[in-house]
């Protein structure tokens, strides 16, 4: 669906489109310009394949379903996949967050091997030959305590990835069998939290993996039942073969523990911290300028306030909701820009703060892209990134300064919104949403996704907050960030909830959470609430193509002629009685292509002898 959009300022133009992202020596066998072998593609954190030339925008309406696995009418179950997929050479990569699996999977989408984790009981971990069953067990309870919420990477003989437990994987490609593993919650490990887990997508840069994560202790801290609120989130660097850590980069100050304790109060009731400051989990999958070696992520909330001094009277620390730029080679800070100071939240506070007159929980989970714009008639090199406050911003990669942003909406959340907001708004801010993770560029166009809601978790209890969604859309922008090319709004979903012990909500928005993937002037992404895969042409806007595939939250990838994506959704809530979106404790994977043979097919015919 097309709608009229509001014109601005005219746009700067790209000075240097930068898609090298990949040195042989980093890739392996990995093809640069075919092939999806991490969350964002390439390292520039554009979710973009320069190299895809069979789908187009005149074809795309003619792709058609080539596979999923499991296939129609097995008897084999997996588990949720919530992230993107992977892809290299044809074969597809990608963990479970229910029942947690990691799974293989051959260019005709027969499974090659698979990896079940390791318990945290010391159970040995198991390969599941291709074609045995999963265990029969209910798949709702094994999510997200230790389930594969993120992307792998693939690079040379090796697939790494990380979990929900604090477990870190390097695995074989060709047998699954683990080459090593390290646990952010063992005492061998700098910093070790019980609740640590990964949470980022690992990368590959300067011969380094690169990945992140943390406590999510937002969940849990802030109440006499939990005394901890110890947590900060990091960035790490691994060697590849063995895992062993070149360094360790942990966000803000070591927690202390606060005596007396803290009391935070709100209108739903009073917060006690015993420890802190405490800086959330890093969810955002870096970027990398190999030419600065510069590493790029945003970063979330304190879960926890520091105590105020006469000199510095903030609850905040400056690292929070912030874009953090480190030096590849020694973990040291270069530069932090914060870009929502105040933001001190737990689940159990409100999202909207009516003294403060703040919306909380707005973290960055965007991986920043980096490219080159004119400024001021200078070629200069910027970071894009969207924020949960609903706004895509525009800093300069050597400091951090802010050149520009598109408006966001900072009035109560009532309806009908006042002030009224600008129409380049791309999403209302919200705890989960505006814009959440996962935009994209193809050097000519920045495209960004939205939810909009705007009342969840921000009534006058928590009982009454329970408000869905009522609103989703793609926006494509100037890279500047200063016009609006078009904007994709999705329809109204007539009814989501019930029977009981379902609430039934009506006329419900249609998020995109969802990484989109853009590829030969198209743009992929799924829908939350109405559980589709769309393609729109990236020019216009227009709608090419949609399939219908159920509960999803997982971004697709293209390769090869090829998109790929996951399906199942346990997000926010597995319970049944949370209906913000349609709920699945198992998944499929889904290979979409066009009539006929194509590359893929070919590949996976056998070998001759």
């Amino acid at each position: 669906m097309r709608v009229a959009i509001c014109r601005a300022l005219v746009p700067l133009s790209i000075a240097a489109a930068m898609l090298g992202a990949w040195s042989s020596a980093d890739a392996g066998d990995v093809d640069p310009a075919r092939d999806w072998p991490t969350y964002n593609r390439d390292l520039l954190g554009w979710r973009y394949n320069p190299g895809e030339s069979a789908i187009s925008r005149k074809n795309a309406g003619q792709l058609i379903e080539k596979w999923r696995f499991p296939a129609r009418g097995s008897d084999l179950q997996i588990g949720v996949i919530h992230a993107t997929p992977i892809v290299v050479n044809g074969e597809v990569y990608f963990g479970t967050a229910t029942d947690p699996t990691f799974y293989k999977l051959g260019p005709d989408g027969k499974l090659l091997w698979s990896y079940r984790k390791p318990t945290r009981s010391g159970l040995a971990a198991k390969t599941i030959p291709a074609g045995e069953p999963a265990p029969s067990h209910d798949f709702r309870s094994a999510t997200t305590r230790e389930g594969i919420m993120t992307s792998a990477l693939v690079a040379g003989d090796s697939v790494y990835f990380g979990d929900m437990g604090g477990w870190f994987y390097a695995l074989d490609r060709q047998t699954g069998k683990e080459r090593w593993k390290i646990d952010a919650r063992s005492a061998e490990f700098p910093g070790a939290h019980p609740i640590n887990l990964f949470f980022a997508s690992p990368i590959l840069a300067d011969g380094k993996i690169i990945t992140g994560g943390g406590a999510l202790e937002q969940m849990i801290s802030g109440g006499w039942l939990y005394r901890g609120s110890t947590g900060r989130g990091f960035l790490i660097a691994l060697d590849p073969k063995e895992g062993r850590i070149a360094w360790k980069y942990d966000l803000g100050p070591k927690p202390e523990r606060l005596n007396p304790p803290m009391v935070l109060k709100d209108y739903w009731g009073s917060h006690t911290f015993f420890y802190g400051p405490a800086t959330s989990t890093i969810w955002s999958t870096p970027s990398y300028d190999a030419e600065t070696q510069t590493l790029y992520f945003g970063t979330d909330v304190n879960t926890a306030p520091r105590r105020p001094t006469a000199d510095n009277p903030h609850l905040h620390t400056p690292e929070s909701c912030a874009i953090v730029a480190l030096d590849v080679r020694t973990g040291k800070e270069r530069w932090v820009s914060q870009i929502k100071p105040g933001d001190v939240w737990t689940s159990s506070m409100p999202a909207y703060n009516s003294v403060e007159r703040r919306y909380k929980d707005q973290s960055i989970g965007d991986t920043p892209k980096i490219y080159t714009i004119l400024v001021d008639k200078v070629p200069t090199k910027v970071i894009g990134f969207g924020c949960k406050d609903g706004g895509f911003y525009i800093l300069r990669a050597s400091d951090g300064k802010r050149i520009a942003q598109t408006p966001t909406y900072n009035g109560p959340p009532v309806f009908p919104l006042s002030p009224a907001p600008d129409c380049r708004m791309i999403a209302l801010p919200s705890c989960i949403g505006g814009i959440q993770t996962g935009c994209a560029t193809d050097g000519k166009s920045l495209f960004t996704n939205g939810i909009d809601a705007l009342q969840l978790m921000t009534g006058e209890s928590l009982m009454k907050s329970a408000i869905p969604p009522t609103g989703g859309r793609v926006v494509a922008i100037a890279p500047d960030a200063r016009s609006e090319r078009w904007r994709h709004e999705r329809p109204k979903v007539a009814s989501l909830g019930g029977p009981a012990p379902k609430p039934e909500f009506h006329d419900v928005g249609d998020p995109v959470a969802s990484g989109l993937a853009i590829a030969n002037g198209v743009v992929f992404f799924t829908t939350v609430a109405s559980g589709k895969l769309m393609a729109l042409d990236a020019e216009s806007g227009g709608v090419l193509k949609e399939f219908p595939i159920g509960p999803v939250w997982s971004g697709p990838s293209v390769s090869r002629g090829r998109v790929y994506v996951g399906t199942g959704n346990t997000l926010f809530s597995p319970f049944d009685a949370e209906a913000f979106f349609p709920k699945k404790s198992t998944g499929e994977l889904y290979s979409f292509g066009l009539p006929g043979e194509d590359e893929v097919d070919r590949m996976a015919r056998p070998a001759r002898p």
